[in-house]
C-alpha cells in the first residue's frame, strides 16, 4: 500500500512528517542491514521534495506527525484498558455516570466542562480515529509556550506537544497498525488550543527554594525517599521530589515502582500542581539521571 497520498495530505494541513515502520509506531529503520533507526526529530519535514523522496523509497511506511515543528498539541484519548479504570482517581465519579467502562473522551469532556469550556467548540476540530478505536484531537499550539507532556489522566488521556528536545509525535491518518487503521473522522479545520487547555498543559516554572535543601543520598530505601518528599517544607517540595526520584533512579529502582509512592508523598506534603505535576517531575528526574549515567 502506498501511503504517499496521506503523507501529502498531512503536509497540506501544515504538518511536519517522517516515515514510521510499516505496521508499527516506531521510527523507520531505514535500511534492514543497518543497526539504527531514523532520528525522527531531525528528519521530520514539511519540504515537498523530501516527503516525496521518503515515501518513494518506503511507500508502505506509516506517517509520523511531529508535533513540535508542526505547532500542534494532540490530545490522545484511549479506550479503557479494564473496567473501573478511573477508580481511585479524581475521575472516579464518572463511573457513576457511565458505568465500569469510561473512555478517554469521557474524561476529556469532563475536564473541559469542569473548567467552563465549551465542549462543542473543543470537539469541532480535526480528529483522527486511531487503530485501537481511540481518538486524536488536534489543536494549534502557541510556539513560544513550552508544554508538558504529562498525561491528563494516566493511561487514558495523553498529551503530545512540544515538550523536550523534539516534542512528541503521533501516527497520522492513513497509517496502519496491527490494531487497525488511523482514519480522519472529519475534514474540519484545526482549532487553536483553548485557553484552559493551554493553562492545563503548559510547563510550570520551577519553584525557587525558600531554604537550603539537602539532597537525599544514594543507597537509601524507597520508604526513606518517600519520607524526604513527605517532610519537605514549603518552597522545597518540587526540588525534594526531583532529587528523590533521581536518587531512586541512581539506585536502580524502576520508574513504575516509584511513580505512585512518590506522587502520593508529594500530594500529602501539599505540593503544587497535584498528581499530574508530580508525575511529570518524576519522569523528568529519570530522564536527567539516565543522561548522567
Amino acid at each position: 500500500m502506498n501511503l504517499i497520498a496521506y503523507a501529502l495530505q498531512a503536509r497540506a494541513r501544515g504538518f511536519h512528517v517522517f516515515p514510521v515502520e510499516p505496521g508499527e509506531k516506531t521510527p523507520h529503520k531505514l535500511y534492514p542491514d543497518k543497526p539504527y533507526t531514523l532520528r525522527w526529530g531531525e528528519s521530520a519535514t514539511h519540504d515537498l521534495g523530501r516527503i516525496i523522496d521518503y515515501w518513494t523509497r518506503w511507500p508502505d511506511a506509516n506517517i509520523g506527525v511531529a508535533c513540535k515543528p508542526s505547532s500542534l498539541l494532540v490530545v490522545d484519548c484511549d479506550l479503557p484498558k479494564r473496567p473501573n479504570q478511573m477508580a481511585g482517581t479524581q475521575y472516579a465519579g464518572l463511573h457513576d455516570r457511565f458505568g465500569p467502562l469510561v473512555d478517554g473522551t469521557d474524561v476529556y469532556r469532563y475536564v473541559c466542562e469542569s473548567v467552563g469550556g465549551d465542549w462543542a467548540d473543543v470537539n469541532a476540530t480535526f480528529r483522527v480515529c486511531t487503530g485501537s478505536m481511540g481518538c486524536h484531537y488536534y489543536y494549534w499550539w502557541p510556539d513560544k509556550i513550552p508544554a508538558s507532556q504529562a498525561s491528563i489522566a494516566k493511561g487514558i488521556v495523553d498529551i503530545r506537544c512540544n515538550g523536550g528536545e523534539w516534542g512528541g509525535y503521533v501516527l497520522g491518518a492513513g497509517s496502519l497498525t496491527t490494531k487497525g487503521a488511523y482514519v480522519a473522522e472529519n475534514a474540519s479545520p484545526i482549532r487553536p488550543a483553548p485557553g484552559w487547555l493551554i493553562e492545563l498543559c503548559r510547563s510550570k516554572p520551577p519553584v525557587r527554594l525558600a531554604s537550603p535543601f539537602r539532597q537525599p543520598g544514594r543507597g537509601g530505601t524507597l520508604s526513606g525517599l518517600v519520607g524526604t518528599v513527605e517532610n519537605a517544607t514549603q518552597g522545597n517540595r518540587n526540588q525534594a521530589l526531583l532529587w528523590a526520584a533521581r536518587a531512586a533512579c541512581a539506585d536502580g529502582i524502576a520508574l513504575e515502582d516509584v511513580l505512585e509512592p512518590l506522587t502520593d508523598a508529594y500530594a500529602a506534603a501539599g505540593g503544587d500542581g497535584g498528581p499530574r505535576q508530580a508525575e511529570a517531575t518524576i519522569r523528568s528526574a529519570y530522564r536527567l539521571q539516565g543522561r548522567k549515567a
